[in-house]
């Protein structure tokens, strides 16, 4: 088979560098994600029903876990959250030089979902909300950023994300290690979209369930710049935007440690071995048989 049409010229184009390569894998993993889970948001609130289907929203925003994941996978690890990105490098996972990056893509990827989304949808914003309200009955802001229940304290919604972050955390650590179970890499964006799934439908009583900084702070800066205005990050007198951002990362490093110390640093290290044996030769069986 050919190469297509101006394959050399194209061949110049090629990205070397490695961080740049995982620049972009993480912005376009998150983005991917980003879309479509506000898209879920977007497609019943504008059509006034509020979300009377949360199964089929969280359902959304696991897939798109799935599509984001494997998008950046085999290039970044495919994060697309900042709050998985440094409970990584808090145990050594990641090299922290390479959390500036990552977090950039992510939230960068965020904003430009925001952006795209709304655009995509701006004439059903404007019949809608047309003055862009964050409370009351005809809200649009919360398409794009997570707003606490009434009645629920910031307290609980922060508690809430330290809980939810540290099991996302926690169980993404379990899926990844080969020590453990030993996962294909290809079966981790499945089973780590299964997984964002859950814990959106689970924990996202009191405050929507951020879960995950890119999902949330620059979703919510874009709103403020939309039209939206202050109110997004003024409500509750300031005392709640900063849950969804702080949250997460606090929640995840706990995760992270919470595994490390009590499940990964007490495998057999001659168990490690034997995994790695097992694999150079399943790996030399599967040549032999191509």
């Amino acid at each position: 088979m050919g190469s297509p049409p101006g394959y050399q010229f194209l061949k110049k184009l090629k990205i070397q560098n490695q961080s740049i390569r995982e620049f972009l894998a993480e912005f376009f993993g998150t983005f991917i994600l980003i879309i479509y889970g506000d898209a879920a948001f977007a497609t019943t609130i504008l059509e006034g029903k509020g979300v009377p289907d949360v199964f089929g929203v969280t359902w959304a925003w696991g897939v798109g876990v799935i599509l984001g994941v494997t998008t950046a996978g085999g290039i970044s690890g495919g994060h697309i959250n900042p709050g998985v990105t440094v409970g990584f490098a808090a145990v050594g996972k990641l090299p922290w030089r390479k959390v500036p990056h990552y977090l950039a893509g992510q939230h960068l990827g965020g904003f430009l979902a925001s952006a795209v989304l709304y655009f995509t949808y701006y004439d059903a914003f404007m019949l809608y909300d047309p003055t862009r309200t964050v409370v009351g009955e005809t809200r649009t802001a919360w398409v794009f950023a997570t707003y606490p229940r009434d009645g629920i304290s910031i307290f609980d919604c922060f508690f809430g994300e330290l809980v939810a972050g540290g099991l996302l955390m926690f169980t993404v650590m379990a899926i990844v290690d080969s020590k453990n179970l030993n996962i294909p890499k290809y079966l981790w964006p499945i089973f780590i979209g299964f997984m964002i799934q859950t814990t959106a439908q689970t924990f996202g009583l009191n405050c929507m369930a951020p879960i995950n900084p890119a999902r949330d702070f620059p979703t919510r800066v874009f709103t403020a710049i939309a039209g939206w205005g202050k109110e997004t990050f003024s409500i509750r007198n300031y005392g709640y935007w900063w849950i969804g951002l702080l949250g997460p990362h606090i929640g995840c490093i706990i995760g992270a440690w919470f595994y490390y110390l009590a499940i990964e640093l007490h495998f057999p290290e001659e168990k490690q071995i034997t995994d790695d044996v097992e694999i150079q030769l399943n790996e030399k069986n599967t040549e032999r048989v191509r």
